[in-house]
């Protein structure tokens, strides 16, 4: 029979609760012949002096006497657990199992407490009919709201001035052209050169493949324009002199006719990010709309043009979608029925634990905030996503208009997607018995802090031999 990973720790365990048996009988024995011998003392005082001896001060000083002879300190000795290990090698041959160290009451006690764990982490972390209305509804209305108030973009064509369709369109639209009028984009642009990430025709980049880029794809293709990656990439790309394209399934950095640009970190991320700004709403040089910066991550798709899903090529499709209009400008728009979804999400969870659960609104609102998800709130967010990004499919679907797809909605579906899937195939497991472990082990140092206790007064009990 192989061994048992933890056999000696079974047989010191059996070691001791042996021990503890005989040291309990035993203290059983004494208590009750004490008060046999009491007891009949008692009587034989009652009888022969006609009063109880425990009353008199004859009895107190005694036994105050005796008391302070025999309660001295003496430190017990420390065994070390090796030892204890040695003795119950020798004591015990046979196999030692849980079985052998558990009694019925025990076992009833562990799955208890397991059944409890898991009763009150089901109860934390599941979700119960009212989350999933929680999560559809909120799902629905803002499917609604981009039915309602979101158009597709319009042409990089069509005049800087002219008003675009959709009520959200026009509320970006007013907001990007008051803010980020044609002067400032301009001043902008003419104030923050970043060289090389700037590349848009492929005779400034050097050994580089045909059709690489061009100046109606550049933003889109160079991560140097990307929203996010932009302000690493970007700054990279100017200190390098260099250019990185997100395309053929891969992200390259070629050089170019451009020398780097000269300055710090801080001074080339200013002017990465005065860049950016510029291109957000900047108008072309016939005075159109123009294209502006791509969306979040969107450069990062355009280099799946070597993957199909059905008949849609993933990366031409996305660099169709840019050039067509959809740009940063748009995904803003796209953005504000996602945003009124996860504010009216938060605040229908907040409510519900604050009342059914008796959460205080403190611990209910950090459980929402996105650094400190509660994973019962993640799941919600995948389920409203999925159901806004399933709405949105079906009206991609009867526009036949690619141009209809809410992009942060896809994204955030995406993503928070990925995360309740980790959750509920593997981190809700870890986490069950990983906070069952903790528990356990929080109760295990409790004891050993009583037990330091219970030894400190054990070292006043010693009774003195004569």
């Amino acid at each position: 029979m192989p061994k048992n990973e933890y056999e000696d720790e079974f047989k010191g365990i059996k070691l001791l609760q042996d021990r503890s048996e005989h040291i309990q009988g035993t203290h059983t024995e004494i208590k009750n012949s004490i008060d046999d011998v009491k007891a009949r003392l008692l009587k034989i005082s009652q009888q022969q002096m006609g009063c109880d001896i425990t009353q008199t001060n004859e009895y107190r000083n005694i036994k105050e006497q005796i008391l302070q002879e025999t309660t001295q300190k003496v430190a017990l000795r420390e065994v070390h657990i090796e030892e204890i290990y040695a003795e119950a090698r020798n004591k015990y041959s046979q196999n030692i199992t849980l079985n052998d160290i558990l009694s019925i009451e025990d076992k009833k006690e562990v799955n208890y407490l397991i059944n409890k764990h898991i009763e009150d982490f089901n109860l934390k972390y599941s979700l119960d009919i009212w989350d999933y209305a929680i999560a559809g509804s909120c799902g629905l209305f803002a499917s609604m709201l981009d039915i309602m108030c979101v158009s597709a973009p319009m042409s990089p064509t069509t005049p800087y001035t002219q008003k675009v369709d959709g009520i959200f369109n026009q509320w970006v639209q007013e907001a990007f052209n008051k803010f980020l009028t044609p002067e400032i984009s301009k001043q902008l642009s003419e104030t923050n050169k970043i060289g090389s990430a700037d590349v848009s025709t492929i005779k400034d980049i050097l050994n580089a493949p045909d059709k690489l880029i061009k100046p109606t794809n550049h933003r889109l293709k160079a991560l140097s324009h990307d929203p996010v990656l932009g302000l690493f990439f970007g700054v990279l790309d100017m200190m390098r002199g260099k250019i990185t394209i997100a395309s053929g399934g891969t992200i390259t950095s070629y050089d170019t006719t451009i020398l780097p640009v000269e300055g710090s970190i801080l001074d080339n991320l200013s002017k990465m990010l005065g860049h950016l700004l510029s291109d957000v709403n900047a108008p072309s040089a016939a005075g159109n709309r123009g294209m502006g910066l791509p969306a979040p991550f969107m450069g990062l798709l355009r280099m799946f043009d070597n993957i199909n899903i059905g008949d849609i090529n993933i990366g031409k499709t996305v660099e169709y979608m840019y050039v067509k209009g959809y740009d940063f400008r748009q995904f803003v728009v796209t953005s504000i029925p996602v945003a009124i979804m996860e504010v009216l999400l938060r605040v229908f969870y907040i409510v519900k634990q604050m009342n059914v659960y008796n959460v205080n609104f403190q611990d209910a609102f950090v459980e929402t905030v996105p650094l400190n998800l509660n994973p019962k709130f993640r799941m919600m967010l995948a389920l409203s996503y999925g159901t806004f990004a399933g709405v949105n499919a079906g009206k991609v679907y009867v526009t036949k208009n690619i141009l209809n797809a809410n992009y942060a909605a896809w994204m955030g579906f995406a993503w928070n997607t990925f995360f309740a899937l980790k959750w509920a195939l593997l981190d809700r497991h870890l986490k069950l018995w990983g906070d069952l472990e903790k528990k356990q082990i929080a109760e295990i140092e409790d004891i050993i802090v009583k037990l330091d206790a219970l030894q400190s007064r054990a070292e006043f009990l010693n009774i003195k031999t004569r």
